[in-house]
């Protein structure tokens, strides 16, 4: 099972390569360019270096968001052209439902937390979070296929994605983090570091490094239940959580020559 990842929700983005789950390359873009200008070039080139075309790949997954807008627009329209042009399915995945699962991983046969808190950086001074507890071990009235639900590790979502200034994220939810543990994951842990050290309980735990979304897509894409979500290329839907700049500045526009 050759899997292709695609991760274009920041302005580097990353790309990567596995077989059977196993790394075989990852790469990220050089931010100097934009996701149009790389793209579909950057995946040609990868695959080229493994003596292989997009014919040889058996699964996409792509990023959903929430990220950048236009990135998130160029991704999924070019894997769902190359999965078109093959036959082939594809497993998208909501960024926030990925860092839980990579938190997950970490956690291992450990004590895992009481919440896992993706925690990204949605610019504007704003992140992208949502609250994620441990799930039931049999849901009612939805299963594991349900991915507004359930993310992919075995954690549902107890509160819903949002895009908000991060002492407003934490405000809103201090009645859920108060007295429990918490791993906060993401790249816009580092520059809310001083305000989660104050906020969050004991036990708690940061985590600013993660490796590159893609490397860690292609891994989870041949694992349950994100294997079995895999689907048809057209079924692709983009997760935005906030409105684009574009519409928030045409409606700005229509309120100042409102009578």
């Amino acid at each position: 099972m050759l899997t292709l990842a695609v991760d274009t929700t920041t302005n580097r983005g990353s790309f990567a390569l596995a077989r059977n789950g196993r790394l075989l390359e990852e790469t990220r873009g050089d931010g100097e360019s934009t996701h149009g200008e790389r793209l579909p070039g950057a995946i040609h080139a990868l695959l080229g270096r493994h003596g292989m075309t997009t014919a040889d790949v058996d699964r996409y997954a792509v990023a959903l968001g929430p990220g950048s807008f236009t990135g998130l627009r160029v991704g999924i329209a070019t894997v769902q052209g190359l999965a078109l042009a093959h036959g082939r399915p594809v497993v998208g995945m909501p960024v926030l439902d990925v860092l839980v699962d990579v938190a997950a991983q970490a956690a291992g046969a450990g004590a895992a937390p009481d919440l896992i808190v993706p925690w990204v950086d949605a610019r504007r001074g704003e992140v992208f979070s949502a609250l994620y507890e441990p799930a039931p071990e049999s849901p009612s009235g939805s299963g594991p296929e349900d991915a507004e639900a359930a993310a992919g590790a075995g954690w549902s979502v107890t509160e819903a994605p949002i895009s908000a200034a991060p002492a407003a994220v934490l405000d809103g939810w201090a009645h859920r983090l108060r007295h429990r543990s918490a791993w906060v994951i993401g790249d816009g842990v580092a520059a809310s570091r001083p305000l989660l050290d104050a906020r969050l309980g004991a036990g708690s735990r940061r985590f600013d490094e993660v490796p590159s979304l893609a490397r860690s897509m292609a891994a989870m894409a041949v694992l349950s239940p994100w294997r079995d979500r895999a689907g048809a290329p057209h079924a692709l839907r983009p997760v935005y959580v906030r409105r684009p700049d574009a519409e928030l500045a045409r409606e700005r526009r229509r309120q100042a020559s409102a009578p």
